[in-house]
């Protein structure tokens, strides 16, 4: 008698889709999409191919990204920051193995992504851990918050006065994005359209106190209705502890308010 053996229908999957690399500190997590055809068989595995250039990815057989079963993500960990790394999916089904995705790249860092002031909206109540002249921190109707209760209010008496707002911060190395974000409200009875009297300083000073930079300066000449945003590149301190630090300054009449809210310093 004569035994043969019928051929197993169907075929390798077609090519995973939509293959994203998310770097974080040392890993890299890879997001796939399951290939439009299975082949008409279930698919059983991924693998997953990386190399330290475009074109030269290898089988990764080890680790968090190395014998995959039926999954649509991995995080690949143990590398480098800073080297960039390349990486291809396939699927696998009991028929074999089908074409790789298209190549997705990433670069590992040593940054954790983060916002790094203390109290950044005054919700407090206090200004603790910013430094403050006398009253800036408050939540009064007069000048409303921008969210929640609580702003900062920096002059707005109609006589000479400096007030100020401050708070240090330490900057990490390996990060790709250092930004300052704040809201900024500014009323006057100045009537001129000229002359600054009144003036707010946006300043970063390094940890003895020297200004490394005036980011903005603002005046009654830029005064607004409602709330504006205000962002600034402070990647240049990168690894630094710095001040970040707001002076109005207000001449002996007719008041400017600066007011203040949601302030952020974002790394990413």
């Amino acid at each position: 008698m004569q035994v043969t053996a019928s051929p197993i229908a169907g075929a390798p999957p077609g090519a995973p889709t939509g293959l994203t690399a998310t770097p974080g500190n040392g890993q890299v997590t890879l997001n796939w999409t399951a290939p439009a055809s299975n082949g008409g068989v279930n698919i059983t595995s991924y693998r997953v191919y990386r190399g330290t250039a475009s074109g030269g990815e290898m089988l990764l057989t080890s680790g968090g990204c190395g014998s995959l079963g039926a999954v649509l993500s991995c995080t690949d960990s143990g590398l480098t920051n800073g080297q960039p790394y390349y990486y291809r999916v396939s699927a696998v089904n009991s028929i074999g193995e089908g074409t790789q995705s298209t190549e997705a790249t990433a670069t590992p860092s040593g940054c954790t992504p983060r916002q790094l002031l203390g109290n950044p909206g005054f919700e407090t109540g206090s200004a603790a851990p910013w430094s403050t002249t006398s009253g800036v921190v408050a939540s009064n109707t007069a000048e409303p918050a921008h969210t929640g209760s609580w702003d900062a209010w920096l002059d707005g008496y109609g006589s000479t006065r400096t007030d100020t707002l401050s708070q240090p911060v330490t900057l990490p190395s390996g990060c790709s994005t250092y930004q300052l974000s704040y809201w900024q409200h500014i009323d006057t009875a100045e009537t001129t359209t000229t002359t600054k009297y009144d003036t707010l300083k946006v300043q970063v000073l390094n940890s003895a106190g020297t200004v490394l930079a005036t980011l903005a300066t603002y005046s009654n000449l830029d005064h607004n209705t409602g709330y504006s945003q205000k962002t600034f590149d402070l990647a240049p301190y990168a690894g630094q502890q710095i001040t970040l630090k707001f002076t109005g300054a207000e001449d002996y009449t007719r008041q400017t308010s600066f007011v203040l809210d949601d302030t952020a310093i974002t790394v990413s």
